[in-house]
């Protein structure tokens, strides 16, 4: 008889439990909906979120365990006209790791590629970039000073260079040059958004106050410090800044080379600038430097060998 009414008490007891647990699913699944749905509407309305982070973000993203990565200078400025579309399309025909390009303003507020602060090296004009609207600019020959096959080649925009880049398989350094104020940053952060290339792009200065910027303005692209100065200070600033590397020339690698390992330890890595022989591309290698800035990628890949998979 006890064990009859024992029975009957755990079948009845069955259903509530059941039920409690049922309810107890409920209550998960409508948290876990609600997290999604805060997850969802927070990504829709911050394009900065954490979903959209660049790749070349992650921790030890540019570290280079394998062989060296290959950075075309000005897109290969040993092989046609610096800065020009022909030198970015040597550089993509190369397969580079990268392009690395400069980028100041005209007159009138246009991105355009351009290293130097005046036209007079690299073409047929005179003065200050920033004294000449993008109209004057494009009126002159940024070719004929390197070879005549590229005479009358213009100075591209930004903005032609990212089209010319949405189709290639390659990634790019893009320099700030100059002084920019926010809302001109924010307009090279929108243009990369729109095209898609924050995977593909990443940001750099030798101006600590740009990097600064940039990192508030668009937090989920790669940028890279570029400095004259290698000492604890700057391993400190490269941290506090959360770039995905650091640049310098190879002197200053050689004066504190532990500094090196501190930088790979916290996942930064670096580049050398710009190496142009197999001499200085064996003693970068040795030093283990990531990424090698050279104008001659064609030569640099042949020595380096096949590019890691």
């Amino acid at each position: 008889m006890t064990l009859v009414t024992a029975s009957a008490a755990s079948a009845a007891a069955a259903p509530s439990h059941a039920v409690a647990r049922h309810g107890r699913l409920a209550r998960y699944g409508l948290l876990a909906w609600i997290l999604v749905s805060l997850i969802l509407l927070l990504c829709s309305l911050n394009p900065q979120s954490a979903a959209a982070e660049s790749t070349l973000r992650l921790h030890g993203a540019l570290h280079r365990e394998g062989p060296v990565g290959i950075i075309s200078h000005r897109g290969a400025a040993a092989l046609a006209p610096e800065n020009t579309l022909s030198a970015m399309r040597v550089a993509i025909d190369q397969g580079v790791d990268f392009i690395e390009t400069d980028v100041q303003l005209t007159a009138d507020g246009v991105p355009i590629l351009m290293h130097d602060f005046t036209l007079d090296r690299t073409t047929s004009g005179s003065g200050r970039v920033a004294d000449h609207t993008l109209e004057q600019v494009k009126r002159l020959d940024a070719g004929g000073w390197f070879a005549p096959a590229y005479t009358w080649e213009p100075v591209p925009t930004l903005v032609e260079f990212v089209d010319l880049l949405g189709g290639a398989p390659t990634r790019a350094l893009v320099e700030l040059k100059g002084v920019w104020a926010p809302e001109q940053i924010a307009s090279v952060v929108d243009l990369l958004r729109e095209r898609q290339l924050v995977h593909r792009v990443a940001l750099q200065s030798f101006d600590v106050h740009t990097l600064r910027m940039l990192q508030q303005i668009g937090p989920e692209f790669a940028r890279v410090l570029l400095t004259r100065e290698w000492d604890e200070p700057t391993v400190r600033l490269a941290g506090e800044l959360q770039v995905s590397a650091v640049g310098a020339r190879t002197k200053l690698y050689d004066e504190r080379p532990e500094l090196l390992d501190r930088l790979r330890a916290v996942g930064i890595g670096s580049l050398v600038y710009t190496l142009n022989s197999e001499k200085r591309w064996r003693a970068a290698v040795e030093r283990g430097v990531d990424l090698v800035v050279t104008d001659d990628p064609v030569s640099l890949a042949e020595w380096r060998g096949p590019a890691p998979v």
